[in-house]
C-alpha cells in the first residue's frame, strides 16, 4: 500500500507507470542545501524522508476528506479500506523518521540527524494542527481572515519551511541561517496556498483542468470567500452565507464571483500574495547563498506567486 501511494506499484503489486508526484519538497530541500554550499549526499536521506512524510499526510487527508482519487487513480483507502489506509499512512510516517535518522555523514552525523528529525517532527506537528483547524472550520460560521491565514501557515506552509530548513541543517547547521530558511519556506507556502485559492475560483479551466469556479462548487471556504463573508455589504453577505450553507445544491459560480468582485476579494488576495512574497524575498536576503542558488530560489518564488495551474 505504501509503494502504491508512492506510484511504484499497481494495486496488485505489479510495477506501475503511475504519476509519482512532483517531489517538490525534497527537490527544494536539496536546492537550498546546494545553494548554501552543503553536502547533498548527507542531505539526501532527509529529503527522501520528507517526501515519505508528505505522502503520509496525503494518505490520511484522503481518508478524512473522503477523496476517492489522487494522481488520476483510486486513493489507498478507496482500494483497501479506511483502516488499512490509516495503517499504511502510519508506516510512511515511521519510514520518514527512519530515513532522516540515516542522514548526516561525517563526524557530526549523529547531531545533524538529531536536528533534522526535530525539524521534521515539528513540521509534522504544525501540519497536524493545521489539519485540525481546517476540519473545525468546516462547521464553524465564524472563521475570519486571520484564522484562515493561521491555518494555512501550518497545514500548507509547514512542510515547505521544513524543506528549506533541512537543507540548511546539512549546510553548516547555523541557527540564524536555519531561521531564515524556515521563514522563507513559510512565506512561500502561504503564497502557494493563496494562489491555489485564486486558481480555484478564477483559474482558466483550459489550463487548470478544473471547471469554472471549482472551489465554489465544492463550497470551499477559501480566502476570497472568507474575505467576502467578512466585508461584503448586507444583501451580498446574506446571499453568500445562504448559498454556502445550503447542502441541497452547489453555490452558483457566477453569482458568487460577482459578489467577490463587489467585495474587493480578488484585489485583497492579490495584495496578500504580494505581501507574503515580499516577506519571502526579505528572508532570502539574509541567506548566504551562492549566485546560482539565489537565481534559482528567486525563480522558485516567482513561479509560486504567478503559477497558473
Amino acid at each position: 500500500m505504501a509503494r502504491y501511494q508512492l506510484g511504484q506499484v499497481n494495486a496488485d503489486g505489479s510495477p506501475a507507470t503511475a504519476d509519482r508526484g512532483k517531489a517538490v519538497r525534497p527537490t527544494l530541500c536539496l536546492l537550498m542545501c546546494e545553494a548554501l554550499g552543503g553536502d547533498l549526499a548527507a542531505a539526501l536521506p532527509a529529503a527522501a524522508g520528507l517526501e515519505l512524510l508528505h505522502n503520509f499526510t496525503l494518505v490520511h487527508d484522503d481518508v478524512m476528506d473522503d477523496d476517492e482519487t489522487r494522481r488520476h487513480r483510486p486513493t489507498v483507502w478507496a482500494v483497501w479500506g479506511r483502516a488499512q489506509a490509516i495503517d499504511a499512512g502510519d508506516l510512511l510516517h515511521v519510514l520518514a523518521t527512519l530515513s532522516v535518522l540515516r542522514s548526516g555523514g561525517g563526524g557530526d552525523s549523529a547531531l545533524l540527524a538529531r536536528d533534522a528529525v526535530e525539524v521534521l517532527t515539528d513540521g509534522c506537528r504544525l501540519v497536524t494542527e493545521g489539519q485540525h483547524l481546517d476540519i473545525a472550520f468546516e462547521t464553524s460560521a465564524n472563521v475570519g481572515v486571520a484564522d484562515y491565514l493561521d491555518m494555512i501557515a501550518r497545514k500548507s506552509a509547514a512542510l515547505l519551511a521544513v524543506a528549506f530548513e533541512l537543507g540548511a541543517v546539512f549546510a553548516g547547521n547555523d541557527a540564524a541561517t536555519r531561521a531564515a530558511c524556515r521563514a522563507y519556506g513559510r512565506e512561500l507556502g502561504i503564497v502557494f496556498q493563496i494562489r491555489d485559492d485564486v486558481l480555484g475560483i478564477w483559474g482558466d479551466p483550459a489550463v487548470t483542468g478544473k471547471p469554472v469556479g471549482a472551489d465554489i462548487q465544492k463550497r470551499k471556504k477559501t480566502l476570497p470567500i472568507i474575505h467576502a463573508l467578512e466585508t461584503a455589504d448586507g444583501p451580498d453577505r446574506a446571499r453568500l452565507r445562504s448559498m454556502f450553507g445550503d447542502e441541497r445544491a452547489p453555490p452558483d459560480a457566477e453569482t458568487t464571483t460577482a459578489i467577490l468582485e463587489r467585495a474587493g476579494s480578488r484585489s485583497f488576495v492579490d495584495t496578500r500574495i504580494r505581501r507574503h512574497a515580499r516577506r519571502a524575498r526579505e528572508a532570502l536576503e539574509h541567506l548566504p547563498v551562492n549566485d546560482w542558488g539565489r537565481r534559482n530560489l528567486e525563480a522558485v518564488a516567482t513561479y509560486i506567486a504567478r503559477r497558473d495551474r
